[in-house]
């Protein structure tokens, strides 16, 4: 047996964790900034900016490609995020053969 295979399983294993925190951190941070966004002492968790690229249109007369990009980001985003990188660094030792 090689004794590579469950170092690698360990590594998979943290990585597959950091990210299922930071997309549940992004998608729950848009929840909550939109949710506050008409609360007055809670509103500032909803400003955020936005980056994006514009449509890019390829027509190749039988079919047309349409390509474009956004990405935008909020305070409560930003603060989630936070927690779910100090939730993995108090959690991802646990992941150790």
């Amino acid at each position: 047996r090689n004794i590579i295979q469950p170092e690698r399983n360990v590594k998979m294993k943290k990585t597959a964790l950091f990210i299922i925190l930071i997309l549940t951190a992004i998608f729950l941070g848009s929840i909550v900034g939109n949710g506050a966004e008409n609360i007055t002492f809670l509103h500032w968790l909803n400003y955020g900016k936005s980056i994006s690229i514009d449509n890019i249109s390829v027509d190749l007369i039988i079919i047309n490609f349409s390509f474009g990009c956004t990405f935008s980001i909020n305070i409560a985003q930003l603060i989630l995020m936070l927690g779910a990188f100090f939730v993995y660094t108090k959690f991802s030792p646990m992941f150790t053969d």
